[in-house]
């Protein structure tokens, strides 16, 4: 990998970084908000349909902040591979061999070649 594609894939990763942190961080306020603040219509204190569209509404958050968290998580170990063993940045994990860099440009905290994934995800 060129040293100039390698700093692009580097600037790539910080601003996926920047943009899932902001992402986590209005997740996490959507699935810790009070349900106090949801502008009920009715004048129970505590109609179903409403606690039921909560409760889904903070499922939905819980399940984005764990998904996000995950690629969080795989941006992170790109950028430490990047940082800290240069060489193997966008080198397969099962195969070994140099992953494309059009694959890293669109995801640059892979870890695997095309085929390598699709035989993963296949295998499950």
């Amino acid at each position: 990998m060129k040293d100039e594609q390698r700093r692009h894939l580097e600037q790539r990763l910080l601003q996926e970084r920047a943009r899932t942190t902001r992402a986590l961080e209005r997740l996490d306020e959507a699935a810790t908000s009070s349900t106090v603040e949801d502008g009920d219509l009715t004048s129970y204190p505590l109609h179903l349909a409403d606690q039921g569209t909560d409760v889904q509404e903070q499922e939905k958050s819980l399940m984005l902040l764990g998904k996000e968290g995950a690629r969080l998580t795989g941006i992170d170990g790109a950028l430490r591979r990047l940082y800290k063993q240069p060489e193997r940045y966008g080198i397969c994990d099962e195969c070994e061999r140099e992953i494309p860099f059009e694959r890293l440009d669109v995801v640059p905290w892979v870890t695997s070649c095309l085929s390598c994934q699709q035989a993963q995800e296949h295998e499950r």
